[in-house]
């Protein structure tokens, strides 16, 4: 357009000069043999440089078409493997979007009588009722078995991953995912990894921490299980990883390099280790790139939150049973409406973890909670890739 502008203004601006010189030459009695010459030549030289411009606007109106249709195909194509992989996926995803939805199911049932009623009543669960007791550890021959899987897995640098979901109670559907690494021992129950909880002969815990945290980004780069920047996957990290220099620049590199892929990241750590200045610091260079922090296990100082959220955390991951006052509290530690409140003054959504019961996310519900994970509301399940 811009180009077609400049053309008419000069044609505008050549046939104001050749008038000009036309009244010029009359006015100075040049014979009129001369003059039409003169204005001949200029229409002759006025319509060669149009047939000029209009021929190069034909071949760059040809040029943009066939652009067009060039791009127009490579759409189509584009649009119809991307139809192929969603069908795929939604194969694959079939009965853990089942799963999820027959526990919501259950917990809007859970709901509806709560809702109706006396108000005033107040709820058994929270201090009366007990919740069955965690199943056993696997013996020793299965963890022996464990170790070696696990070892097996980490040199291979391809793990098998487990997704729990963090259900969004509000919305109906998963809020989030606890990313899990499943190990399958030659013999033996498989079990799902969140986190190492203790040593394990050769193995490193800070590469193992960089494998999942690199397993769970290109999850989300393949859209498995739905991870994206609404749906996130929180990996757990510890202090291994935040002062492993040399794999936490590996990771600081893959999401700088994927920056979008770095907001489908939530990092699960402990909460001191955001009061502590060097791994603060860490955790506020990691969220720069996008990642955002979630601090397990906060007790409740209020001092604390100021310095969690500069460090970047957005969430406060806190177990049921201490939300639900079913622990006991240190003398002047805040019961757990007191932490819900603490919390969302600072902005800080709270992710209610080891839910044990439908009548413990009621009630967690009715107190505030939106967020919350258990091994009895969703166990995890196995990702097939």
């Amino acid at each position: 357009m811009q180009r077609i502008l400049l053309a008419i203004g000069g044609a505008a601006a050549f046939c104001a000069a050749v008038t000009f010189l036309l009244q010029i030459a009359i006015a100075r009695g040049l014979p009129a043999t001369d003059i039409v010459l003169v204005t001949a030549s200029a229409t002759m030289l006025l319509s060669i440089g149009a047939a000029a411009f209009a021929y190069r606007a034909f071949n760059r109106a040809t040029l943009v078409a066939n652009e067009l249709e060039r791009l127009t195909r490579s759409m189509d194509a584009a649009i119809k493997d991307v139809s192929l992989r969603s069908d795929r996926d939604a194969t694959k995803l079939d009965d853990f979007n089942t799963a999820l939805s027959d526990r919501l199911n259950v917990l809007a049932a859970k709901i509806m009588p709560a809702d109706g009623g006396d108000e005033d009543s107040e709820p058994q669960s929270r201090k009366g009722k007990q919740t069955a007791p965690a199943p056993a550890a696997e013996d020793s021959a299965n963890v022996s078995a464990v170790d070696v899987a696990l070892r097996r897995m980490i040199v291979s640098g391809q793990p098998d991953i487990s997704l729990q979901p963090i259900i969004a109670a509000g919305r109906g559907e998963a809020g989030g995912f606890e990313l899990h690494v499943h190990v399958q021992p030659e013999d033996g129950k498989p079990v799902d990894i969140r986190r190492l909880a203790r040593t394990v002969a050769d193995v490193d815990p800070a590469s193992y921490e960089r494998l999942t945290v690199v397993t769970a980004t290109e999850a989300a780069r393949r859209r498995l299980g739905d991870i994206s920047e609404k749906m996130p996957a929180h990996v757990a990290i510890s202090s291994a990883l935040l002062q492993d220099g040399l794999e936490l620049a590996t990771v600081l590199d893959i999401f700088k390099l994927h920056p979008a892929l770095a907001r489908s990241i939530v990092l699960s750590v402990p909460a001191d280790l955001a009061q502590v200045q060097q791994h603060s610091a860490t955790l506020e260079l990691l969220s720069s790139q996008g990642v955002r922090i979630a601090a397990e296990e906060w007790t409740g100082p209020v001092a604390e939150l100021d310095t969690m959220k500069k460090a970047g955390v957005k969430s406060l991951k806190i177990p049921a049973e201490r939300l639900l006052d079913r622990v006991k509290l240190r003398k002047g530690q805040p019961g757990g409406q007191a932490l819900i409140e603490r919390a969302a003054e600072a902005g800080l959504d709270v992710i209610a973890t080891d839910v044990q019961s439908e009548d413990d996310a009621v009630e967690l519900i009715d107190m505030g909670i939106d967020l919350m994970s258990g091994e009895r509301l969703s166990a995890p399940r196995r990702l097939k890739t």
